[in-house]
């Protein structure tokens, strides 16, 4: 039923309830933003995400300005310019973070989604846009709870009884990549990123069904902004699970200073074939006020009774659910440790043990290319790397490349 524009609309603090809702998705997508411009070493789906925000960003910014106005006419005009990102661009958008968020370049029937998903929006969204802004929406009229759109000339051939095919479309194969993926991943970790994303998928999808289904229907609050906004922080969720991969430095508390044994140079990265002796060197060095970071074979609690560590962050390479686990196939996920731990700590000391067991699983090159790639993150940040290598377990020419790449740990002064 429509209302009258002349009845009282529920404000609180001078907004109706759908200005309200509005706004508190533009604060949620304004924190989303900033957060995720400061993600350290973003890769290609950070970026993606960062547009699809802008993207929702856009849409609650003109949604409120629509809510706020004091005519139907102006109120249209806002709402016109809110669809030019609204539905559709979103969810190809989304579409095109999920292909980048799976690791892989797209392939040919994803990259003809893609066109042809663009291709779409360029018919029924943009060109209407200057051709006839009334293709996707109408008049709105006012309710209690704030202005309301009227379908677009357009509905029923794009939105069907209140079911936008493209979008359903969009979302089901955003759906299959997510699972596909969740089902291949090696790694805990990423399994738990990708439950977040189809979560935050579905709230987004709920909200603008909710609005095509039953507010417009019905004239009720356009709870969209409200639905949507909450899997807008679910999103960010699933893409900050454990921090991308973050350790957070702490200073070892439990022990007493021992005497500096080890002559360690900041902005190094030490070869050793003697593990027990680079494991000294590593708890020495933390004992002494240096934040640490192991990673190694060994169990996290052995690692602790063998070093006399209690606070200082280990993480147990192996193919394990737990929480301080990292599967050794995800070599990003290691990289992205140690860089994210190089760059917070301020005097960073870090062992990397079983590189043995990383080459049986990954080969050598690909290790290098980490070993490399961590040796100058830690040059940059000044800090130590230790690198224990077991005597005789790489190939000869496996080994005087780490030795090109490394100094030898020193041994003892006393």
């Amino acid at each position: 039923m429509i209302v009258p524009d002349a009845v009282a609309v529920y404000r609180i603090s001078g907004l109706s309830l759908d200005a309200i809702f509005a706004l508190f998705r533009i604060v949620v997508t304004s924190v989303i933003i900033v957060l995720t411009i400061r993600i350290p070493f973003k890769r290609k789906y950070h970026w993606m995400f960062l547009v699809v925000s802008f993207a929702f960003l856009w849409f609650s910014v003109f949604s409120f300005a629509a809510q706020t106005s004091a005519t139907a006419t102006t109120a249209l005009t806002f709402f016109q310019l809110q669809g030019f990102l609204a539905n559709s661009p979103q969810y190809l958008l989304i579409f095109q973070f999920v292909i980048y968020f799976v690791g892989r370049k797209a392939t040919l029937w994803e990259k003809a989604v893609l066109v042809a998903g663009y291709g779409y929006c360029v018919v029924t969204v943009w060109v209407p846009y200057f051709i006839d802004p009334n293709f996707s929406v109408e008049l709105p009229h006012q309710t209690t709870f704030g202005w309301t759109t009227s379908p677009g000339t357009g509905n029923p051939y794009l939105v069907p009884s209140g079911i936008d095919i493209f979008d359903t479309t969009l979302v089901l194969l955003s759906f299959y990549l997510l699972l596909r993926y969740y089902r291949s991943a090696g790694s805990p970790l990423v399994k738990g990123q990708v439950k977040y994303l189809i979560i935050g998928i579905i709230l987004i999808f709920v909200g603008s069904s909710y609005h095509f289904l039953i507010a417009q229907r019905f004239t009720l609050p356009a709870l969209q902004n409200l639905i949507s906004g909450g899997g807008d922080i679910v999103l960010l969720l699933g893409l900050k699970k454990k921090g991308f991969y973050s350790v957070t430095p702490t200073t070892e508390t439990a022990t007493i200073a021992a005497p500096v044994t080890y002559p360690l140079e900041d902005g190094q990265f030490y070869l050793a074939f003697d593990t027990k002796a680079c494991l000294d060197a590593f708890s020495n060095t933390v004992k002494n006020g240096h934040e640490g970071l192991l990673i190694t074979r060994t169990f996290p609690d052995d690692a602790r009774r063998d070093t006399g560590l209690m606070t200082t962050p280990i993480r147990w390479l192996a193919e394990s659910k737990r929480d301080d686990a990292m599967s050794p196939v995800d070599l990003l996920g290691l990289s992205l440790t140690v860089k994210d731990f190089l760059q917070k700590a301020m005097n960073p000391v870090v062992m990397l043990q079983g590189i043995e067991y990383l080459t049986t699983i990954n080969g050598f090159e690909p290790n290098l290319r980490l070993i490399q790639g961590l040796r100058d993150a830690n040059a940059e940040k000044r800090g130590i790397l230790l690198l224990p290598v077991v005597p005789k377990s790489l190939d000869e020419k496996d080994e005087a490349l780490l030795v090109a790449e490394t100094s030898p740990l020193p041994s003892p002064t006393v």
